[in-house]
């Protein structure tokens, strides 16, 4: 069962957002990072009282967001020498760092939960 349309229905708040990921590289000199962008379309909620034990313990005091998309959220790889880290989504003129993905890939869409950075 595929809920790419429920998903990407107006009706249900479908909106763009953009994702941030960064990248940095560790050398002996220090760390250098880089930034990559990519627009995304998918449903953009506040997150629920119950959706708050799912956050990782410390960050359950967080003003957060849950997000379904077909794009693949993460939340950062580490390949030694260089790592990616948790996926940045900026929406409604916020910036949020991802906590947790499920990926319902098979279903065609991945659910995240994301916490509000505060600048």
């Amino acid at each position: 069962m595929d809920i790419t349309n429920a998903i990407m229905d107006q009706e249900l708040g479908r909106s763009a957002f953009t994702v941030e990921r960064l990248t940095y590289t560790r050398t002996a000199e220090g760390t250098t990072s880089r930034s990559v962008t990519h627009q995304a379309m998918g449903c953009v909620h506040p997150g629920t009282p119950e959706m708050i034990q799912l956050l990782p313990e410390e960050e359950r005091h967080e003003e957060f967001i849950a997000i379904y998309t077909d794009f693949a959220l993460s939340l950062g790889k580490d390949r030694g020498s260089t790592y990616t880290g948790p996926d940045r989504v900026h929406w409604n003129g916020g910036t949020w760092r991802v906590v947790r993905v499920r990926d319902w890939a098979m279903f065609g869409y991945y659910q995240a939960l994301a916490v509000k950075i505060i600048e």
